[in-house]
């Protein structure tokens, strides 16, 4: 399941159904072509003798039928970390729009590509169409990233989105959208789009009339004020223009270790505040909500971004990561309520993982792409001496790299890495370093930092997408797994669609971070039973794993032979992203985002693993490996089955306060981002 579940529906293969083409408009501009299966079409011209590896120019034009909601250009064929240009009729008018993503939900506006709208622009009864210059949307290196330009003399693989759906508020160049209804890629030859002409056409001299609608708005992404959380200072976006989404062993043991964890890592001598029944100035809950007997939900803060990862700081303050934003710091006031807010860090690409160390003067932050540290003052709060920890993890796929520090292990820093798509072969060569969970030794970090594949060491692999982690109080390390989707079983050449209630998330053990892990949890090969009704070619249990296609060579049997089985099944498609122990560790919370692909959807709650001390002095689920009763729901969106990520609150992070009285969860919700408290009443 795609934890983000923003643009999650399935991706299509490399687009066919039209040919590249040119074609030149009434003014005299000629493009090079695509015209996809919407009837969408995405014109494209550079500068003659454009230079290969550098910045270049771009004059595209995108013409819609009117009925597209809205359609989005990818630059560099991905959804993360490449300009997005969306566009979407408004009225008479249409906008242009300037975004890259970080990961799966909105993308936030993208301050290093400039667009002036050229004349042609027009709105008719049956087709929208706009013609646009761009810089900044050939050559881009977002946040320290290695440069990508496209090659003005061959073919760029580029990738478009669309939707029928209109965007929440067409007058708003930075408006938020829902889900695309279809996604394709195809391959762009820019040496026929390359025109001696280009640079009058960009002057707007292609027919007599001066460019149109190059008024420059810009976008204040950083700062936050206290009421609304809306951005007023720093980083700026310049848009000229009137306006993207687009073999192992197969047990696994962790004894009780001579160190204990804590279960926070921060948890002295913290004062207890009160809880209120509601928060001034907050509005109500976006969404109905129900809780188990004996707990209490209260609304701390809403209108925030795609709030994800969520950690408490030696004062008790609470530190959200903003996606597309940064990492903002909320004070709690003596009624329990927040009382201020401000940024920490800005920096859009930072997407979902935070944490501390245990004394709470080192934080750690990461994008898709790299993780960092910073020195932290919790009075002040103030972050000095950002150094990059971990580099070049991988640039797409599931954007998420969930970081832990083990409590009784602070030196080390635990990051994962999903599947680069829903079947991600190569995963099985331990060395490319994707569905992994791996450990990185904060004391003898290199210059630059460690490189993610090939340093470090490994903390189990065959993890599809282990976004929720957590240490017991053994310091063992516990993790939430995200399986995969649109699954059908495929027995002697006959296949019947599974996809509904299989594969099963997993709870797994992932053990003693201080001791490398090699074995191999089953992905991409060997998924786990949820429904075994379901399968009818063979008699399963819960829990049991199998094989989508058995053969002659790999089947279930193998996968009881090879694969380390999950210690607790969850629903399928329930999308786990944050986990939390208690502070007795008797209890795991996690938050269950939600999933597009089942009818009636799942998720869109939190809920409650109980847990027990065994005799050895290892912590263990209180359920059988075979249950389907091992966790119990205590907060949950009302009507569940008709969720989508719009319709209903998605819990994302989750953390206790210093005493363990609160329990902090945020909400990445698209229409609000909200952050809740849970008490047991």
């Amino acid at each position: 399941m795609n934890a983000y579940n923003y643009h999650a529906l399935p991706d299509t293969s490399l687009a066919t159904a039209q040919e590249q083409s040119t074609y030149c408009d009434s003014l005299g501009r000629c493009f090079a072509s695509y015209t996809n299966d919407g009837g969408i079409t995405f014109g494209v011209a550079i500068p003659e003798g454009a230079p290969s590896g550098q910045p270049y120019d771009a004059i595209f034009q995108i013409t819609a039928p009117v009925e597209v909601g809205w359609a989005g250009l990818a630059w560099g064929g991905a959804m993360t970390y490449n300009p997005l240009t969306i566009v979407w009729a408004n009225g008479d008018d249409v906008v242009v729009s300037s975004r890259m993503a970080f990961g799966y939900f909105t993308p936030p506006p993208y301050a290093d590509a400039e667009y002036t709208v050229l004349p042609g622009t027009v709105v008719n009864a049956t087709h929208y169409s706009v013609t646009a210059l761009c810089k900044g949307c050939t050559y881009w290196a977002p946040f320290g990233n290695e440069p990508t330009s496209l090659d003005p003399n061959g073919e760029n693989y580029l990738a478009f989105a669309y939707s029928g759906v209109p965007v929440d508020d067409p007058a708003a160049n930075e408006t938020t959208f829902g889900i695309h209804e279809r996604v394709g890629h195809w391959m762009h030859n820019f040496e026929p789009a390359q025109a001696a002409d280009f640079e009058s056409w960009a002057g707007g001299d292609s027919g007599g009339e001066p460019p149109v609608n190059t008024v420059t708005r810009t976008t204040l992404l950083t700062t936050f004020s206290t009421s609304t959380f809306r951005s007023t200072t720093t980083l700026q976006t310049t848009v000229t223009s009137t306006g993207f989404p687009p073999g192992g062993s197969a047990t696994t043991t962790a004894s009780a270790s001579s160190s204990t964890a804590t279960s926070s890592a921060i948890a002295s001598s913290a004062p207890v505040l009160p809880v209120p029944s509601s928060c001034s100035g907050v509005n109500p809950f976006k969404f109905g909500y129900q809780t188990a007997s004996g707990w209490k939900a209260v609304k701390l803060a809403g209108s925030l971004t795609g709030p994800r990862g969520v950690a408490v700081d030696s004062e008790g303050n609470l530190l959200v990561v903003q996606s597309g934003k940064g990492v903002t710091v909320h004070t709690f006031g003596s009624n329990g309520c927040i009382s201020s807010t401000k940024t920490l860090i800005s920096n859009p690409s930072l997407n979902h993982g935070i944490g501390f160390t245990p004394d709470g003067k080192t934080l750690y932050v990461s994008s898709m792409t790299t993780a960092w540290s910073y020195t932290y003052d919790a009075k002040a709060q103030t972050v000095s001496g950002q150094t990059v920890v971990v580099k070049n993890m991988q640039q797409g796929g599931h954007p998420t790299r969930a970081l832990l520090i083990p409590p009784a292990t602070p030196h080390l820093l635990v990051i994962q890495q999903g599947s680069y798509n829903n079947f991600d072969y190569e995963s099985l060569n331990k060395a490319v370093a994707r569905a992994v969970v791996k450990v990185f030794d904060m004391r003898s970090v290199p210059s630059g930092g460690y490189a993610y594949a090939s340093q470090g060491w490994l903390l189990g692999y065959g993890l599809r997408n282990e976004v929720a982690l957590a240490a017991d109080g053994n310091n063992a390390i516990w993790g939430v797994e995200n399986s995969g989707d649109d699954f059908a079983r495929t027995v002697n050449g006959q296949s019947y669609d599974i996809h509904n209630d299989n594969p099963a998330e997993e709870l797994n053990l992932l053990g003693d971070p201080s001791k490398p892990n090699e074995q191999w949890y089953g992905y991409p090969t060997c998924f786990t039973v949820w429904e075994p009704s379901v399968i009818t070619d063979k008699s399963f249990k819960v829990g049991q794993q199998f094989v989508v296609a058995p053969n002659s060579t790999f089947n279930d049997d193998t996968c009881t032979q090879r694969s380390v089985p999950p210690r607790l099944s969850i629903q399928a498609h329930s999308a786990p992203i944050g986990a939390a122990f208690d502070r007795t560790f008797q209890n795991l919370y996690m938050t269950l985002h939600g999933s597009w692909n089942r009818s009636p959807a799942t998720g869109f709650k939190v809920s409650v693993v109980p847990f027990t001390k065994l005799a050895n002095g290892s912590y263990d689920p209180v359920a059988a490996a075979d249950s389907k009763t091992g966790y119990t729901d205590i907060f949950w969106s009302t009507n569940v089955g008709g969720c989508t990520g719009s319709t209903c609150f998605r819990p994302s992070g989750i953390t206790w306060d210093r005493s363990f009285s609160r329990l902090f969860v945020a909400s990445d919700n698209t229409a609000e981002g909200e952050l809740f408290m849970l008490v047991k009443s």
